[in-house]
């Protein structure tokens, strides 16, 4: 089993929180641990009367004391320096551990000799003593660490790691942390998670755990943190603030590669704001007409009994991109949809739904900025309906399968932000999707026994058989006029196939619905 060192600058802290600190250390279960604690020059002479009392009551406890005030990255520098453990465990001198918490983390290490940082859920503890704000973290999810350092607490490190990359940086103080996980997480092997409540995190008027404002200078260091890491990986992109505590990553492609953009056009004529349209030459019109990534086709599928002048005008309209798919009358959405995915060329598929209006021009190259990665088969924007408001912004499973954050306003960031940031999750909604062509037809496609967009949920629960997942992103908004009500026989195969993974979202961990109340 795995030896903890636990890493604790320790300055000017609130008396009775430091007191619950200490009995949280003491009352580990695991008891192969030693508490690293470096004095950062506390004015208070209790302070340091304290720590000596402490040091002396356990030979497992160390206490370092600096001379002069250096600020959270030296003292916890200084407290690493004296560590002795393989793992370091961050603890901040007015919080608390689970009592089970190391030897919960100790499990989970003991189950790969290569994983090198493990992180834990968390929850805060109010002035009062409750706790609240309980935070149910996805699995790994890089693209959201990115936008948002959502491992925080409680973070454990391989020493030899944090060793390598330098430790703590100068320059990052408040967000000490996240630019050494992010430094960390570009060597790590294997990175793990304990889905408990092993960290409390103390939430005081001068701490980010009451609000991000409290230290502005904490999000300025987060912000050039993420930069710098993307730099060192030779990842373009542009990285701004989204909201509190959260950043916008704007990634740019490093290639420019041939796509197949694929609509299914059927001839249907609907009223668009009260204006009627045909669906298939509105979507086509704006399609080649407004997207600024040029470097595309349209592969545009149509029935068998559609007239010949309708597919010269949908040809038209493509204005020289575009290329007819024929498939039988009356064949089912998957079957057109798997039809124009054999004849598309590009190694990777724009897929858009003929209820689909365009809001950004630049959508493809923006989507395209997140397929790069191996582990990604998908990556959609969030979906709009007429109103305004969001139709999809994701597909959890948890509880049961539903389209996240349905109902909401665009301007609601949701649990934990989660709703304004990129970010990985189970599935998305193909009504408009960027995907590599080789990932989908390695799963077979869209399964046919569906008779609406119940196979995107299908879909989804293929690929994370694969080790493949999806990445939604705000950055990109698409209006979507259509529907996709699951029909009582298509619910039915879906849990027939797929119920064991009902409930079991490993990257949204509560419910995303939107209860609507009801009309009084």
């Amino acid at each position: 089993m795995p030896r903890f060192s636990i890493i604790t600058p320790v300055y000017e802290p609130p008396n009775e929180a430091f007191e619950s600190c200490i009995d949280s250390v003491l009352a580990q279960t695991d008891s192969d641990w030693e508490w690293c604690l470096c004095n950062d020059a506390s004015p208070s002479a209790w302070v340091a009367e304290r720590l000596a009392r402490l040091q002396t009551s356990d030979s497992r406890i160390r206490v370092i004391t600096r001379a002069t005030n250096g600020g959270i990255v030296a003292a916890s520098n200084d407290a690493i320096a004296s560590a002795t453990g393989e793992f370091l465990v961050l603890l901040d001198n007015d919080d608390e551990l689970r009592s089970d918490a190391l030897e919960l983390v100790a499990a989970v290490i003991s189950e790969s000799s290569d994983i090198d940082y493990v992180y834990s859920d968390e929850d805060k503890i109010a002035p009062t003593g409750e706790r609240f704000d309980v935070f149910q973290k996805p699995i790994w999810s890089p693209e959201r660490l990115l936008a948002q350092n959502y491992t925080s607490h409680l973070s454990v490190l391989r020493r030899a790691v944090v060793d390598e990359v330098g430790r703590f940086r100068t320059g990052f103080d408040g967000s000490q942390d996240y630019d050494l996980v992010l430094r960390v997480i570009e060597r790590a092997r294997r990175i793990a998670n304990v889905p408990e409540v092993l960290y409390h995190w103390r939430a005081l008027p001068t701490s980010t755990a009451s609000a991000a404002a409290a230290k502005p200078y904490a999000f300025i260091a987060a912000l050039r943190a993420v930069r710098e890491h993307l730099e060192r990986r030779g990842l373009p992109a542009e990285v701004t603030e989204a909201g509190p505590s959260l950043a916008r990553v704007r990634r740019r492609s490093l290639h420019h590669p041939f796509v197949s953009v694929v609509t299914v056009a059927d001839g249907t004529t609907e009223r668009i704001y009260g204006v009627s349209q045909n669906l298939g030459n509105h979507l086509v019109s704006s399609v080649a007409g407004t997207s600024t990534y040029r470097n595309f086709e349209l592969v545009i599928v149509v029935p068998a009994t559609m007239p010949e002048d309708q597919r010269a005008e949908l040809l038209r309209r493509a204005d020289g991109h575009g290329r007819i798919v024929q498939v039988d009358a009356g064949a089912s959405l998957a079957h057109s949809l798997n039809n124009g995915l054999v004849a598309a060329k590009g190694e990777y598929v724009a897929f858009i739904d003929q209820h689909c209006e365009l809001i950004n021009t630049d959508w493809i190259e923006t989507l395209l900025g997140y397929i790069d990665q191996s582990s990604v088969a998908l990556v959609a924007p969030q979906l709009l309906d007429e109103y305004g408001v969001v139709y999809s912004a994701g597909l959890g499973l948890t509880p049961e399968p539903h389209h996240i954050a349905r109902g909401r306003l665009p301007t609601d960031y949701g649990p934990v932000g989660m709703f304004a940031i990129a970010r990985e999750c189970f599935g998305v909604s193909t009504a408009c999707v960027v995907a590599k062509a080789t990932a989908l037809r390695m799963v077979g496609g869209f399964s046919p026994e569906y008779s609406g967009r119940t196979f995107d949920f299908d879909l989804a629960c293929k690929l994370h058989q694969q080790q493949l997942h999806a990445i939604v992103t705000p950055l990109v908004a698409v209006r979507y006029l259509g529907g996709d009500a699951p029909t009582t026989d298509d619910l039915a195969t879906f849990k027939r196939r797929w119920g064991r993974y009902a409930g079991r979202d490993p990257y949204t961990r509560i419910d995303t619905r939107t209860v609507i109340p009801a009309a009084s």
